[in-house]
């Protein structure tokens, strides 16, 4: 195990992290674990964040674009499940006839 122990910095609500006092641009942060139990967050430019915002919404554009095909495949398929139970009902078989 590592000596190297960092401090934690606990921030009040209402008050600015000591990094953020350093730092004039402050900007938005994102997490990195590095695999090795340590978590570190990364303070992102505003072109980084451009780039993580349209990485997202090409993902969802993407998740969109299929579900849409796969509701286009669905329709004929229920169509046809229906028109099967309407036929079935014409020709008195199936588990809704009425008894006679």
């Amino acid at each position: 195990m590592e000596d190297d122990k960092r401090d934690i910095e606990i921030i009040p609500p209402g008050e600015s992290s000591h990094a953020e006092r350093e730092d004039a641009f402050a900007t938005s942060r994102i997490w990195v674990s590095s695999g090795s139990g340590e978590i570190k967050f990364v303070k992102l430019g505003p072109f980084q964040s451009m780039l993580l915002g349209l990485g997202l919404l090409a993902l969802v554009a993407l998740g969109l674009f299929f579900l849409s095909g796969l509701f286009l495949i669905a329709v004929p398929v229920v169509a046809a499940l229906g028109a099967g139970a309407w036929v079935a009902n014409k020709l008195g078989v199936g588990p809704f006839r009425r008894l006679r």
